[in-house]
């Protein structure tokens, strides 16, 4: 479990893998059906590898019609990043609990999305 905080931060990040992990194209049941407009659901979830001093941020996208009656598709992806100075802005207390700054959680955010939408339009 992560807790984001509100304060600055002097984080120094490293990208070190981006992982597909899973991605599908669905067609539509009926081909002559129109798709001009499209809903992006995306999902974020944070993991934290204290030893390694790791963060995981795992983007999940499914893209639906409008209407949100279609699934169309859907990509699941990993980033990876080493932060050098994990224990100066990332804590852990004694029940595992990580905590670290809103402004870090933003950066990380930003960058897996980004990220995540080369990975979509590459595939």
């Amino acid at each position: 479990m992560s807790v984001i905080e509100n304060k600055e931060i002097d984080a120094q990040l490293q990208l070190i893998a981006i992982e597909l992990l899973k991605g599908s194209i669905n067609l539509p049941v009926a081909p002559e059906l129109a798709l001009t407009d499209f809903i992006f659901n995306i999902n974020l979830e944070s993991r934290v590898d204290t030893e390694k001093s790791l963060v995981y941020i795992i983007t999940d996208v499914e893209i639906k019609n409008a209407d949100q009656t279609l699934s169309l598709g859907s990509l699941t992806s990993s980033c990876i990043f080493k932060v050098m100075n994990f224990n100066e802005v990332i804590h852990a207390d004694a029940e595992g609990i990580v905590t670290f700054p809103q402004d870090l959680a933003d950066i990380l955010n930003s960058i897996s999305i980004s990220t995540t939408r080369g990975l979509m339009f590459s595939t």
